[in-house]
């Protein structure tokens, strides 16, 4: 259940994905070569640099959205891209790092359109490989020594902390009504924990208020848990054109996802169905649709949907409020709407 994007294309309009492609990119290509020669061949496969012959590739290096989220509030508190060019670095590395991990714990075999990293180097080289990213991204934070340096790394690893309990917590998800709440908490810890680093580092660097610091973290909150909703949603109905990975991996895994949970607590007719077929040991084409109808029959879907749209209003609310310039505070409401309706 892994929180990903896939192409770049539908935010080029914007100024903070651009700013990102001439100014991150490569300065993550550069930190990334010079790892060790294997692990940097696996790493610049998985971030898209190159192909599995070792070739120069293209197009399959993500949306960059966490670098472009703190790069857009960057400009709108009055910094330079370079101010917070190491932070937004490490944030993609550690996210990298974590899709890296996931591939390999989900079983999934394609990542962006290409075979996982793990498909073409082995489980092992891919776990050192996430290991590696996670590690040069700690490293540029604590080298990093400009204004907020404490705050900074120190939130930096809290986050990292979090994105692991989260990642252990998806675990104990069970089909009963608490399960919403453990979902919720988890989500809130695996997705958003980044997102509200991302979206509040360039705050403590330009010394703003604690307000509008408080208002982007809860912007970055409501955010993640939107996406990861919208994420699960597409999982099992959304276009493996658009995503980069076949549809229904999670329902195949029988991963409680929020439509599931939310179909499965409806008590309702298809929502007791669903809970009877859900635990048989059936992986069919067939079985998979008809579990992706009972889900939608059961209110499953649009219960999804409309608390992913009331959590986007949400994060666009929170932003409204962190003292962002005006043309900040548009960029970032159309990158939050494009993040999570992968307007692509």
């Amino acid at each position: 259940m892994s929180t990903d994007v896939t192409s770049s294309a539908g935010l080029q309009d914007l100024l903070s994905p651009r700013v990102v492609r001439s100014t991150v990119l490569p300065f993550i290509q550069q930190q990334v070569s010079e790892l060790e020669s294997t692990l940097s061949r696996v790493c610049r496969y998985h971030l898209g640099f190159i192909d599995e012959h070792g070739d120069p590739s293209s197009g399959g290096d993500g949306k960059l959205t966490r670098a472009s989220l703190m790069m857009a509030v960057a400009d709108g508190v009055g910094l330079r891209p370079e101010d917070v060019r190491s932070q937004a670095a490490a944030v993609e590395l550690l996210h990298n790092a974590t899709l890296l991990h996931d591939d390999i714990a989900d079983s999934d075999e394609l990542r962006r359109g290409r075979p996982a990293a793990w498909k073409v180097f082995g489980v092992s080289l891919a776990i050192h490989a996430g290991n590696a990213l996670q590690a040069l991204g700690l490293r540029l934070v604590v080298d990093d020594s400009g204004p907020g340096h404490n705050e900074i790394a120190g939130s930096f690893t809290e986050a990292l902390g979090l994105v692991h309990a989260g990642q252990a917590r998806e675990l104990t998800i069970r089909p009963d009504s608490a399960g919403l709440a453990v979902y919720e908490h988890m989500v809130m810890e695996k997705a958003s924990a980044l997102l509200e680093w991302s979206l509040g580092t360039p705050a403590i660097r330009a010394g703003k208020p604690e307000k509008d610091l408080a208002a982007l973290r809860e912007a970055g909150r409501h955010l993640g848990i939107a996406l990861q909703i919208s994420n699960d949603v597409e999982d099992i109905w959304g276009d493996p054109a658009v995503t980069g990975k076949p549809i229904r991996g999670d329902i195949t895994r029988r991963n409680l996802t929020f439509p599931v949970l939310a179909a499965l607590s409806a008590d309702n007719p298809p929502g007791d169905h669903l809970g009877r077929l859900w635990q048989a040991d059936n992986t069919t084409a067939e079985h998979l649709q008809t579990l992706a109808d009972l889900i939608d029959e059961a209110g499953g879907r649009k219960t999804a949907e409309r608390l992913s749209r009331g959590h986007l209003d949400s994060a666009v609310e929170n932003l409204g409020r962190a003292g962002l310039s005006p043309t900040a505070t548009a960029e970032l409401t159309t990158l939050f709407d494009r993040i999570v309706n992968r307007a692509v």
